[in-house]
């Protein structure tokens, strides 16, 4: 007998692309319940499952709330003959009402519910409390494609990770040259003479690379190139973090410094390290330091907007700085959504002990 997989869709796709890969055998059909709203959706869910083959019951937006229309709308396209296994998560309350009471008459039939972001399915009707593990985990590509999101241009590591942690000991102890990172920042986008460069800012550049070490590419250690100075500017907590991260939580999928798209739009955002985990993503913003006020308000104006208009809801987002702790901007990110970690949380173990433990419970709640 064949089976169609029933979702109604609404703004939240990912509870439905979960539930079709879990639940999809091969020879299974598709079938969406959508309002005119989110009928662009479907076509999220169904480049992201790479599967173009559907059934649409189009529900008018004047529809939603009128009971027997929907119903005999539903009933016009579901036939005797096929099992239906119906996710009741999306739409509206109305909606999902509609559509269980349509189902629940049919003799072959399997109704469940997501209750999103948690990892399991709950079974109306059946007399059965008996939660059922979701057992399929996203990616982030994945993620990101179900709301209509392209990803690139990621990262990789810049320098071996040991001198990454040996500049993160040197600048948490206040030993780097503060002044001359920042006059740095001003040839981000530049391969540039070490002589050069030491002439515009003023500083002996070449004495601080051989204070702290630096491995320079130029084998005549003559110019520095754009990337090593984005490293030396930021790069490396960026790349401390993503370490930090895989090593700590051992996340499904993990990308360093990802540029993504909303489709049809031109502008890009540059996500610091984001991450899978628990079938929830979570996007961590880095800066050394955010203490002025104006940068700490851009940073988290940044992050909630790719939270509310990008990522979706369920999305989670952090800022992790080595600013000194300041309990005013905690308060400030936890009022728009953001979890904001300070210096503290990286030098002292167990408030890096508790934050890890935070993520975990949050992905596997």
């Amino acid at each position: 007998m064949s089976r169609t997989i029933v979702s109604l869709v609404s703004a939240q796709t990912i509870p439905n692309y979960l539930f079709i890969k879990e639940m999809y055998q091969e020879g299974d059909e598709l079938m969406f319940i959508s309002s005119e709203k989110f009928k662009d959706r479907i076509e999220w869910i169904t480049n992201t499952l790479q599967k173009n083959d559907f059934t649409l019951i189009l529900l008018d937006n004047s529809m939603e709330e009128k009971w027997n229309e929907m119903c005999a709308r539903i009933e016009e396209k579901i036939s005797p003959d096929k099992e239906y296994i119906v996710n009741l998560t999306g739409g509206t309350k109305y909606m999902s009402l509609a559509v269980q009471s349509v189902f629940e008459k049919h003799n072959k039939k399997k109704l469940y519910y997501l209750p999103f972001p948690k990892n399991h399915l709950l079974r109306p009707s059946w007399n059965d409390d008996t939660t059922i593990p979701v057992k399929y985990r996203v990616n982030v590509e994945e993620y990101m494609k179900a709301y209509n999101i392209t990803i690139s241009n990621t990262k990789s590591l810049t320098k071996e990770i040991v001198y990454t942690q040996y500049l993160f000991e040197r600048y948490t102890q206040g030993s780097l040259n503060e002044n001359i990172l920042e006059e740095l920042r001003c040839y981000r986008d530049k391969t540039i003479r070490i002589s050069e460069l030491a002439v515009k800012t003023n500083e002996n550049i070449r004495n601080f690379l051989w204070g702290i070490n630096f491995p320079l590419a130029d084998p005549d250690s003559s110019k520095i190139n754009k990337y090593e100075i984005q490293y030396l500017t930021g790069g490396w907590f960026e790349e401390f973090v993503y370490d930090l991260i895989k090593k700590r939580l051992n996340p499904e999928d993990i990308k360093l410094g990802a540029l993504i798209t909303r489709r049809g739009l031109n502008h890009q955002n540059d996500l610091d390290v984001v991450f899978t985990l628990g079938n929830k993503l979570f996007v961590i913003e880095c800066k050394t330091g955010v203490g002025k006020g104006s940068i700490f308000n851009q940073t988290v104006y940044k992050a909630a907007s790719l939270k509310e208009a990008l990522l979706g809801l369920p999305s989670l987002s952090y800022i992790f700085s080595l600013s000194s702790e300041n309990k005013d901007l905690i308060q400030i990110a936890k009022y728009m959504g953001i979890t904001y970690c300070d210096v503290t949380y990286f030098i002292n173990n167990d408030k890096l002990n508790s934050l890890i433990e935070g993520i975990q419970q949050i992905a596997y709640d």
